[in-house]
């Protein structure tokens, strides 16, 4: 009977210090406003990983971003939150190479094809040249392509209309071409184009796709835009995850995410990303606004400057990396042309 009762106590004491459960919980911060296409996505792939974990790991979300765009990178590498993502224009400076899928004319119109290109082409030529201090890189994935929309009632169809506009240009190269043809420009988050465009700061704008004019609340300013596809820039943005909280993980855990982020991601945003850009146009042009074509004398004034900006982010690359950065944007936009055809 001693015996008896002392085992039931053991049993008892260890089920009382025993862990309730072994789950852990990543927090990943997401800016866009809970409208955005996005959300389901990465709702999708949290589930997904909780299954392919057996639920030891949960992706979860604040309800609102816990930094500004530009932050998110800061705020993940000091454990603010566990995840995030950040548009690659805030990071250029210290990750130049991320900037690829941002060159001239890439984007094709296919989000998908973009992404996993994007994602392909930076494994094999730049992840293991450019590690990012505290942070594991988990995805890549592009928007879709940047339109330049008038704010006024008067269409951009000319170099002389373009330069008479004070503008609001999308950090990177869009930014950077603007200022080397010598235009009248504001830079920032692309969250800040809506207070800008009521408050007629900016008359124009680019570098917004049509999803997030809509989105971001800027389609009620907006009276035109400048189709151009392929695309003088698509926004592009890195995923990753604070490095001590990836470290954590088990191989298990970490070989779960990795098969259902990468490509895998990238298709999943790019997809999403293709659909919502239908819907978006369909409810600008309902709203409105016309698209117009792009002029040959408009085209080869932004060709002269984007090709410059182009050509110098491609030899800072090469000489930074020792790689043939031509040869690898090249290479890319041919992967990027077949993977749109399909």
């Amino acid at each position: 009977m001693k015996h008896t009762i002392a085992a039931a106590f053991l049993l008892a004491s260890t089920a009382i210090v025993a862990p309730a459960s072994a789950e852990t919980e990543l927090s990943f911060n997401i800016f866009f406003p809970p409208t955005h296409y996005s959300w389901p996505v990465f709702q999708k792939w949290s589930d997904d990983i909780s299954a392919a974990t057996n639920g030891d790991v949960k992706i979860t979300f604040p309800a609102q971003s816990v930094a500004p765009p530009p932050g998110v990178m800061d705020a993940v590498r000091n454990g603010v939150v566990d995840g995030g993502f950040i548009f690659n224009g805030f990071i250029a400076k210290a990750y130049p190479a991320t900037l690829l899928s941002q060159m001239p004319w890439m984007h094709k119109g296919d989000s998908a094809a973009i992404s996993v290109q994007m994602w392909e082409n930076y494994q094999q030529h730049f992840a293991d040249k450019e590690p990012m201090r505290g942070v594991h890189l988990a995805s890549l994935f592009n928007l879709g392509p940047a339109y330049l929309c008038s704010v006024t009632d008067t269409p951009i169809t000319s170099m002389e209309d373009l330069k008479s506009r004070r503008i609001w240009a999308l950090p990177g190269t869009i930014a950077n071409t603007m200022k080397d043809m010598d235009l009248s420009i504001v830079s920032g988050p692309a969250v800040q184009v809506q207070e800008l465009t009521s408050r007629n700061t900016v008359d124009a704008h680019f570098g917004l796709t049509a999803e997030t004019v809509v989105s971001f609340g800027v389609a009620p300013y907006t009276k035109s835009c400048v189709s151009m596809i392929p695309s003088m820039q698509s926004a592009n943005f890195s995923v990753f995850f604070n490095q001590r909280a990836w470290d954590k993980l088990t191989d298990a855990q970490r070989a779960a995410i990795t098969d259902l982020s990468g490509s895998a991601l990238a298709q999943r945003l790019g997809e999403a990303t293709n659909e919502a850009e239908v819907a978006a146009i369909k409810t600008l042009e309902a709203e409105g606004v016309v698209f117009v074509e792009p002029s040959p004398e408009l085209l080869a004034g932004f060709k002269t400057s984007a090709d410059k900006i182009s050509g110098g982010w491609a030899k800072a690359v090469s000489g930074k990396y020792d790689v043939d950065a031509v040869a690898i944007v090249e290479e890319m936009r041919n992967e990027v042309d077949a993977a749109s055809a399909k």
